[in-house]
């Protein structure tokens, strides 16, 4: 099931600002594994919301979304 099938589009940007301000921080403190780390969780939610938009251009349901409700 997509995150973003689940939680609001306020708490996905919220998240996505959370994550880039802790890669930020990782970096600056020399922590570049964990800035990856955040950065690539940045970018899978990124991911994972923009596909649950075009699902939902489409008129598309994923089907985690009706057995999980």
């Amino acid at each position: 099931m997509l995150v973003s099938a689940v939680i609001s589009t306020y708490l996905l940007t919220h998240l996505h600002h959370v994550l880039q301000r802790a890669e930020y921080g990782a970096s600056q403190e020399g922590r570049s594994s964990q800035a990856a780390n955040y950065a690539q969780l940045r970018k899978v939610l990124c991911m994972d919301a923009r596909s649950m938009e075009d699902a939902s251009a489409l008129g598309q349901r994923e089907e985690g979304i009706d057995r999980a409700a």
